[in-house]
């Protein structure tokens, strides 16, 4: 993430104090992301990505190649429509058919990155927010 702000940073032609400023925290939040210090809380990600609505979430968070979003596109992202939009994230719906991952696996890592069987899904990225405001991303490598 330090290589991605250090690149912001540059791409935009902003300061660090600069930076701070636009995203209304401390000057030393982006100097302590920048040494290495502390990683980036899951709010400060989300105000970098509302001060710069040009910038790709999923390169951000994902490591996506394409850095900014596609502009050529006039299309503006829908609000969720899904029937099931407005239920709980961790309540199985009607539809759902998700099935437990074989017993077999040798450790923990292995059911969670097992191909799933749920339509042939495979589960690539789990990111974990906490309390705190920060996160743990965690993929398998």
């Amino acid at each position: 993430m330090k290589e991605k702000i250090e690149f912001l940073l540059q791409n935009k032609g902003l300061t660090s104090t600069q930076l701070a400023r636009m995203l209304e925290i401390q000057p030393s939040g982006i100097s302590h992301i920048l040494s290495g210090r502390n990683k980036p809380s899951f709010d400060f990600v989300v105000k970098v990505l509302r001060a710069f609505p040009d910038l790709n979430p999923d390169w951000l968070l994902l490591d996506s190649e394409q850095i900014f979003r596609d502009t050529t596109s006039s299309q503006v992202p829908a609000p969720l429509s899904h029937p099931t939009a407005e239920a709980s994230l961790f309540t199985p719906t009607e539809n759902s058919e998700i099935s437990a991952p074989s017993v077999e696996a040798k450790n923990v890592n292995d059911i969670i990155f097992s191909d799933v069987q749920n339509g042939g899904k495979r589960v690539e990225r789990i990111i974990v927010l906490y309390a705190d405001h920060t996160f743990d991303s965690y993929s398998h490598k």
